[in-house]
């Protein structure tokens, strides 16, 4: 037998205390009178005092011996064998897809973790609980906390691990925090943390994995010809076992085949695959076969056919303009783009920088100079060398280097604007302000630069173009991987018509459906489960994206092993602990009571005497 608080025990003084008072205690015979006026003072005589006699065994005696000895047993807490020994283990499961791999004998590496959860529940006293926490980039409390194992279990069985390699570590630090309060850790997964990892010295880590063979496809793209409309799918498949394999790779729609291919793949050779498919097939499903395989996640992927998002540039230059036909040169072999636009239908209108653009949200504008077309302006242009600072942390100005550029044709201007390039105290490209337009100027006289000549010319262009193709409304792309950032805009302006503005913008995954903020442009969280979503505005459909899994290091299980690491040994505690706050307390009030007690019989007793 143990006691939680063993100073609890000193309750015990308490039977001797009253079996002693009961001992002393003065009982009066009873005395028949005929009358209260026959009662006299000479009857009344006091005795001596009190005096020892053998305690009665009455009803009282017992009731008192019985309730002093439970209140000290509630106060020790006592503890038979391991009855009450309640255990709270917090359980941390590694997330990562490759616990869901399937060993030789059948047996998956996620099954293995659960039944070690389980033997180790089944043998803990009864009346324990768990807390089952998975690590993840967000670590996930799948079960508690404190739960009792059925609970547990049930909540387990649907778990399937599918996250992309990360760090535990922040799993791990919630873990121990709830151990701080009572409880003992277990981290399972399937390979050993390093000897200098957090808290691998402070928790017992049980890997339960096992080295294995595996074919995955580590990167997939779908391309569409906007000429033609035909599609070509680029696969890289690798394989990531100890042996040579022959994998083949096909592809379906809507259930037919669309192509079949197969390969032959030495030990931890990756090689890359190309498939051209006909345009309109919406989706595709590509399937990678091995007789060594052991992790689906990465063995098959679904597709959306990317849709075709065409820029409308107007040009309002007219047919003599200096540098009309280097920019000519560039758009035309720019992909997805029209310059047949008529003016009010345009995405992107480029003119003259004399011909400031109307004030709309969904238009971009490039304007060109000379800003000042008047000979005495241009007389007074410069031309410059450099140097010249470039705001690098603008997305269009990504790639730009301006080296050996001179920019001829430099004007002052009084312009409200945003500086992108700069000679001195010269603006050369900059964003008007005080417009909604996003309205570019180039204050530079392509007639006598040398800018058109410089790889910095298409870039520039191809940027400029790019960033308003972003800007339009609809998906930007349409295959992610797993945790990675999905944005798009949903529409241009300010806000929409007050009928669509009321419908409800949510993201649907077979049953799962989340609400989305409905904003110009739309931020979904990063999602750790593949498959096809849909982006819903009501009951209308704006468009479908596809999530697959591709981490060519999860995808490697040849790195898995079995074994355990102990946590450190606990350091030896006293034969009695107090672990009680109050303890101190209760005793001060036990021996009280006790002296109180006695005080009061001297006091009566004393009395008697007199």
């Amino acid at each position: 037998m143990e006691f939680a608080n063993p100073w609890g025990l000193f309750g015990l003084l308490s039977l001797p205390t009253i079996v002693t008072i009961h001992m002393f205690h003065r009982r009066f015979p009873p005395m028949h009178v005929a009358g209260l006026h026959l009662w006299g003072a000479e009857v009344r005589v006091p005795t001596a005092g009190r005096k020892r006699e053998r305690p009665p065994l009455s009803k009282s005696l017992i009731f008192e011996l019985l309730a002093a000895l439970i209140a000290t047993l509630v106060l020790a807490q006592p503890r038979y064998g391991d009855l009450g020994n309640v255990t709270h283990l917090i359980a941390v499961l590694d997330g990562s897809a490759s616990m869901s791999a399937v060993t030789v004998d059948g047996e998956s590496v996620r099954d293995r973790a659960v039944q070690e959860v389980r033997r180790r529940m089944l043998a803990a006293s009864r009346g324990s609980r768990v807390t089952v926490i998975l690590t993840g980039p967000r670590p996930v409390m799948l079960a508690g906390p404190a739960v009792e194992w059925e609970q547990a279990e049930a909540v387990l069985a649907t778990w399937k691990p599918a996250l992309p390699g990360h760090d535990p570590v922040t799993a791990l630090d919630m873990a121990t925090q709830l151990a701080a309060n009572g409880g003992e850790v277990v981290f399972l997964t399937d390979d050993l943390l390093d000897e200098d990892a957090a808290f691998v010295n402070e928790i017992e880590t049980i890997a339960v994995g096992q080295s294995l063979g595996n074919v995955a496809m580590t990167a997939a793209r779908w391309t569409v010809d906007s000429t033609t409309l035909e599609g070509s799918v680029f696969l890289r498949v690798a394989n990531l076992g100890a042996r040579a394999v022959t994998a083949t790779v096909s592809g379906s729609a809507e259930g037919e085949p669309v192509f079949r291919s197969e390969i032959k793949l030495a030990a931890g050779e990756e090689k890359p695959l190309q498939a051209d498919v006909a345009g309109g097939l919406g989706r595709l499903r590509v399937d990678v076969t091995s007789t060594d395989d052991a992790l689906a996640i990465d063995s098959h992927i679904d597709l959306i056919e990317p849709h075709v998002r065409t820029v409308h540039i107007a040009t309002a230059l007219p047919t003599d303009f200096a540098g009309t036909e280097a920019l000519q040169r560039v758009l035309l072999v720019l992909p997805d783009v029209d310059l047949g636009a008529s003016i009010d239908k345009a995405d992107l209108q480029i003119g003259r920088a004399t011909d400031l653009p109307e004030s709309r949200r969904d238009l971009w504008w490039l304007g060109i100079g000379p800003v000042d077309t008047s000979d005495e302006a241009r007389q007074a242009a410069k031309d410059l060398l450099g140097p010249y600072l470039i705001e690098k942390r603008h997305p269009l100005m990504e790639g730009i280097s301006l080296g050996g550029v001179v920019w001829g044709g430099v004007q002052e201007t009084n312009l409200d604007a945003t500086p992108l390039i700069t000679a001195g105290s010269r603006m050369l490209l900059s964003r008007l302000s005080g417009t909604l337009t996003t309205a570019l100027m180039l204050n530079v006289d392509l007639g006598r630069t040398n800018l058109t000549e410089s790889p910095d010319w298409p870039i520039f262009l191809s940027n400029v173009v790019e960033q308003r193709r972003d800007a339009l409304p609809g998906l930007r792309r349409w295959n992610y991987r797993l945790n990675e950032d999905v944005e798009f805009r949903l529409f241009e302006g300010a806000a929409e018509s007050d009928e669509l503005a009321q419908q409800k913008l949510t993201l649907v995954s077979g049953e799962r459906v989340r609400q989305l903020a409905r904003t110009p442009v739309v931020e979904v969280p990063p999602l750790d489960e593949t498959g096809i979503y849909s982006v819903r505005s009501g009951g209308d459909v704006f468009g479908e994206f596809a999530v697959n899994f591709f981490d060519a290091a999860e995808s490697d299980l040849t790195k898995l092993r079995s074994g355990q690491r102990e946590p450190p040994a606990e350091s030896e505690l006293p034969e009695y602990t107090i672990d009680n706050p109050f303890t101190w307390l209760i005793m001060a009030g036990i021996f009280a009571t006790i002296l109180l007690a006695f005080a009061d019989w001297h006091v009566i007793a004393q009395r008697r005497v007199s």
